[in-house]
C-alpha cells in the first residue's frame, strides 16, 4: 500500500487483552481513576517486564496498552479491534484495548500524554474531534500536542442517523420535524465534544436551522446509536463505522453525510452538500491517527508505525475494509504531527470557540 500525501481539512472503560505470538498477560487494566486525565492505566508500568522502562534491550518485549478514549463500540473501538490483532501478531506481544471515555474523550487522550514514553502504552483519538474538545475545555495539566503521532490510518465523515419510526429520508424532514415540534431532543457524543459543536453548528446556520431543544450526549458511537434504535432520541450524529451494523440490520435510518467527500460505508447516502446545505468539512470528517507519549524515543515510534503499517496490508484488515467501505489510509508519524498542529490553527478561524463553550457548558 502505497502512504498518501497529506490531507488538509477543506471547509468506549472497558478493556480487552488481544493474544498476539507471546499470549496474553496480565489482569486487562483498570481504565484509569476518572480523573480528566491520570495515569490510571497499567498499561505502561512494567507489570509483565521490570520497572516501567523497556524491560530489556530489545522492543517490544512486554504487553502493550492501547488507549481508546470512547466507549465500546463506536467507530475508533471498532478500527482497533480490526488492527491490533494484527499489530499483536506482528510484534509478537499482546495488546490489551483499553476503552477510557469520559470528558469528551479527553480522560483517555490525557492517560496517554501521561503515560511512561517507553512505547508501551499508545492510542488513537481522530483530529479534529479531540483538540476541538481540548479548546472548548483546556486541562490545566497536560498538553495534547505534547503528544507524538505514530501514524494516520484511516479518515471517517460524521453522518445523521434517524429512528426508522420517524420515516426521515433526508436531512430536510428531521429539520421540519423539528420546526414543528414534533420532536425536540437531538442526540451525539459528550457535551463539549465535536458532535455537540456540530449540533450548535446545524442550529445556529440559518441555512440549516435545526432546531432542536435538547442535546443528549453519550459516551461514543456505539451508545448513540443504541440511543437513536431504540427511540431514546430521534436523531443523532455520529460517524459512519459507528452504524454500519445498526443500519444494515434497519435498526437505523442514514438521512445525511456531514462531509462533502460522501462515505464509502454509506454511499447511496447524500452529503449534505449534495442535499443544498452549506459545506461543513471542518468538522464532518475525522482524519484517524495513533499517538505515542511525547518523550518516546524514535525507534519506537518508528517499530510502532511500521507494525501498523503492515497490519493495514494484511488480508484481516483489508477484507473488513472492502467488506465494510470503512476506508484504511496509511500515513507516516510526521502526517499525524501536521493533522494535529492544523487542527489547533484551523478550528480557531471556523467556529467561534467562545460562544461554543458557553452554549456547550
Amino acid at each position: 500500500m502505497s502512504r498518501r500525501s497529506l490531507l488538509r481539512y477543506t471547509g468506549g472503560a472497558s478493556t480487552i487483552a488481544i493474544a498476539g505470538i507471546a499470549g496474553c498477560s496480565g489482569n486487562g487494566g483498570d481504565g484509569g481513576d476518572g480523573g480528566d486525565g491520570g495515569d490510571g492505566s497499567d498499561g505502561g508500568d512494567g507489570s509483565d517486564g521490570g520497572d516501567g522502562g523497556d524491560g530489556g534491550d530489545e522492543y517490544p518485549n512486554q504487553r502493550i496498552e492501547y488507549i481508546v478514549p470512547f466507549s465500546e463500540g463506536g467507530g475508533t473501538d471498532t478500527y482497533a479491534r480490526q488492527i491490533m490483532p494484527q499489530v499483536s501478531e506482528i510484534l509478537g506481544v499482546s495488546i490489551q484495548i483499553n476503552n477510557v471515555p469520559g470528558s469528551a474523550s479527553l480522560r483517555g487522550a490525557g492517560q496517554m500524554v501521561r503515560a511512561e514514553p517507553d512505547g508501551y502504552t499508545f492510542g488513537g483519538f481522530n483530529p479534529p474531534s479531540t483538540p476541538v474538545s481540548y479548546l472548548l475545555n483546556p486541562p490545566d495539566d497536560w498538553e495534547l500536542t505534547s503528544l507524538r503521532g505514530v501514524c494516520g490510518y484511516a479518515r471517517t465523515p460524521y453522518v445523521m442517523y434517524s429512528n426508522p419510526d420517524q420515516g426521515f429520508s433526508e436531512l430536510a424532514d428531521a429539520i421540519e420535524a423539528f420546526d414543528n415540534g414534533d420532536i425536540t431532543n437531538m442526540g451525539g457524543q459528550q457535551r463539549g465534544g465535536i458532535v455537540n459543536v456540530i449540533a450548535e453548528i446545524m442550529k445556529n446556520n440559518d441555512e440549516y436551522g435545526l432546531s432542536w431543544e435538547n442535546y443528549v450526549g453519550y459516551d461514543g458511537g456505539g451508545p448513540l446509536v443504541q440511543a437513536v434504535a431504540s427511540g431514546e432520541v430521534p436523531v443523532g450524529v455520529t460517524t459512519d463505522a459507528s452504524g454500519l451494523s445498526a443500519a444494515e440490520d434497519d435498526r437505523v435510518d442514514v438521512i445525511a453525510v456531514l462531509s462533502s467527500q460522501g462515505s464509502n460505508v454509506f454511499p447511496d447516502v447524500a452529503s449534505v452538500t449534495d442535499q443544498g446545505y452549506p459545506n461543513i468539512d471542518y468538522v464532518g470528517q475525522l482524519t484517524r491517527c495513533m499517538w505515542m507519549p511525547g518523550d518516546t524515543p524514535d525507534e519506537r515510534v518508528q517499530t510502532m508505525s511500521s507494525a501498523v503499517e503492515e497490519a493495514l496490508q494484511t488480508e484481516p484488515v483489508q477484507s473488513w475494509s472492502e467488506e465494510t467501505g470503512n476506508i484504511i489510509e496509511y500515513n507516516p508519524p510526521e502526517f499525524a504531527d501536521e493533522v494535529l498542529q492544523q487542527s489547533f490553527e484551523q478550528i480557531p478561524e471556523n467556529v467561534d470557540l467562545e460562544a461554543l463553550r458557553e452554549a456547550t457548558n
